[in-house]
């Protein structure tokens, strides 16, 4: 079954088309959802409640443009909603003094995927959210502050510090990075 037949079973309802779709799309998610989330079982059910939202919207998807950017939104939209309904405060505030916010960022090249994950993870989950969205996603502060219904001047805070947090856990946990 090609692609569109796979879209257009999945317009009807149909579960074995449905079941494809997200087989083929599964890990392209959670590798988005995972980013956001810091686990893997916040992210699968992330993943889980997108593809929900894809197979009930999914008569707006318009052939004619990719599929994964359009679901790529859809995983972000999902997972900035559930950041959102799972953070009493909206962005976490860390006692980081004005000095540190403004040292020069170093670059590592040697961390493994794992140690990646792994300090991205460890950030509040406010700043792992401006990080994602800014960094890694490419949103300006003002698309950052409307997602997460915060201000612009938050969002900035809030990436200068998730930047300064991770370089304090750089150099807490690897001896080579000053």
């Amino acid at each position: 079954m090609n692609f569109d037949q796979i879209i257009e079973g999945c317009r009807r309802g149909d579960r074995r088309c449905q079941q494809q779709l997200f087989s083929r799309f599964y890990n392209y998610s959670m590798t988005i959802a995972r980013r956001y989330m810091g686990s893997r079982d916040l992210a699968e059910e992330v993943v889980s409640d997108a593809f929900f939202k894809a197979f009930t919207k999914i008569n707006l998807y318009e052939g004619a443009m990719p599929f994964q950017p359009w679901l790529r939104r859809i995983v972000i939209n999902t997972a900035i909603d559930r950041l959102r309904s799972n953070i009493a405060e909206k962005i976490n505030q860390d006692n980081l003094t004005h000095s540190e916010l403004y040292e020069e960022p170093t670059i590592v090249a040697d961390l493994t995927r794992e140690q990646i994950w792994a300090m991205l993870d460890s950030l509040p989950p406010g700043y792992r959210a401006v990080f994602n969205l800014a960094v890694v996603d490419g949103y300006t502060h003002e698309e950052v502050a409307k997602s997460l219904g915060i201000t612009v001047g938050a969002s900035k805070s809030n990436l200068s510090r998730a930047r300064q947090y991770l370089r304090r856990l750089l150099r807490n946990e690897f001896e080579f990075f000053e």
